[in-house]
């Protein structure tokens, strides 16, 4: 994803991008395509790219294991400078670039965001159910006749802490 900056005069430019995910080399769980809207902010002195993000990935749910398609999204600013200063570690997002510089090229940033998107905890739906502990049953589809009494005596110490807490 490359941006020819030469092309914009000094103010607010929009664009937008769509690409394969196959073609920016990303593979599962990504699925289809990625989206990118941008707001190019050009000054004379520097260059502020803010960007939303959407890519579709195909998630196994962290309750029941059911796939589900999920349109992650995410935004964030990149900043190209034209003079030469000093950054600090919380700069990661701001480049120095030359005045003579054409084209900006933004994918290897697009890429990391894209991977970043990913949830810690995936859920098929907010109010999924699980797995029946016994049989293993998907309780999002069926209602198992298990007996919730017969728990394993392993597990008592944790059920009176979290009975505590209730």
């Amino acid at each position: 994803m490359i941006i020819k900056i030469t092309n914009f005069p000094i103010g607010i430019h929009k664009f937008c991008f769509e690409k394969n995910v196959k073609e920016l080399g990303l593979e599962k769980p990504f699925v289809e395509k990625l989206t990118l809207d941008c707001k190019l902010d050009k000054a004379s002195h520097q260059i502020v790219l803010s960007c939303k993000l959407s890519v579709n990935a195909e998630l196994s749910c962290d309750r029941c294991n059911s796939i589900y398609i999920s349109n992650l999204s995410t935004e964030f600013k990149l900043v190209y400078i034209f003079e030469p200063i000093k950054l600090t570690d919380d700069d990661f997002n701001t480049k120095i670039i030359s005045p003579s510089t054409e084209k900006i090229d933004i994918t290897a940033e697009v890429l990391d965001y894209v991977r970043l998107s990913i949830p810690m905890k995936n859920l098929c739906k907010e109010d999924c159910k699980g797995l029946c502990l016994f049989c293993g049953a998907n309780l999002n589809e069926v209602n198992c006749q298990c007996s919730k009494d017969n728990l394993n005596p392993l597990w008592e110490p944790l059920i009176k802490i979290k009975n505590n807490l209730n």
